[in-house]
């Protein structure tokens, strides 16, 4: 495919992009991200879409490289539903949650419907062919293949997914190499891929395949998705969750509190006492 360059300005400047203590994130709902998607397959126009996460700000406010490359992506996309409470709570409302799994069996729906091609790319041994079965089988019609994707992931490993995911004339690249890894990924190989669209799915795959199963639908709507990952691997996943993320609920407490002290003519030395009072729960963070 040829690119007629990134995707139209325009549209993405009419996207109103918020800040989630220091993680960009784009007021966008899920029909929305579906029709940019369409559009960019259409005109050939490259999208990239993060699928953002508290995770996400976590890691952001660790990693520098992460955030600049988060603000460089096309769209971020709020993937989980605490996330959109939080940006609702700081004042900056979002249109709701764009789910990564959901995205990706949409992506296999419009395969279906256009006729585009699906590159699947990351995971475990196995499970991306598994879940392009799968996804082909829900969707008649669609075109997807899982590329062969090595572990550790170098340049050179690069280079041949690469190479494999141009012969295929892949149009949407979905990633699941893990979160920075997909984004600084996607960010470095994208436009050699040959894609138009490419998406960091993070799990999607092990969801989609069978493998793990996905939370129940209440369980997702009161924002424990979390929880049931945990549960299910709590040896790779109790850190995380426990450990790393955590500290976000002070942090956005902290911030909380500095904007109605702000907003209501503040009080001397606010800030200097908040940090002073959570700086210990911010540790590692």
């Amino acid at each position: 495919m040829r690119f007629a360059g990134r995707v139209n300005p325009m549209i993405m400047t009419s996207i109103r992009r918020i800040d989630v203590l220091g993680c960009p994130l784009d007021a966008i709902g899920f029909a929305a991200v579906l029709d940019s998607i369409r559009r960019s397959v259409t005109e050939g126009s490259q999208l990239h879409i993060a699928t953002g996460n508290i995770d996400f700000v976590q890691k952001a406010r660790r990693c520098p490289r992460f955030a600049e490359t988060l603000r460089g992506a096309d769209l971020v996309v709020a993937d989980g539903v605490p996330i959109v409470w939080s940006a609702s709570l700081l004042g900056t409302p979002l249109r709701g949650r764009v789910n990564g799994t959901d995205l990706v069996w949409k992506c296999a729906e419009v395969s279906a419907q256009t006729g585009c091609r699906i590159a699947l790319v990351g995971g475990r041994p196995g499970v991306g062919h598994r879940a392009a079965a799968r996804m082909m089988e829900r969707y008649p019609g669609a075109i997807i293949r899982a590329i062969l994707t090595p572990f550790p992931l170098g340049d050179r490993e690069s280079i041949e997914v690469v190479s494999q995911t141009r012969s295929f004339g892949a149009d949407i690249l979905l990633a699941a190499l893990g979160a920075p890894g997909q984004e600084f990924w996607l960010q470095k190989y994208l436009e050699c891929s040959g894609a138009a669209v490419g998406i960091g799915v993070g799990s999607a795959f092990d969801l989609i395949s069978g493998d793990k199963p996905r939370a129940p639908r209440w369980m997702q709507n009161m924002g424990l998705e979390w929880l049931h990952r945990m549960l299910l691997e709590p040896r790779r996943l109790g850190r995380r969750y426990l450990i790393e993320d955590t500290p976000y609920l002070f942090q956005l407490a902290r911030e909380l509190t500095m904007r109605k002290a702000a907003a209501s003519g503040g009080l001397p030395g606010l800030r200097q006492l908040l940090n002073v009072v959570f700086s210990g729960r911010d540790a590692g963070a």
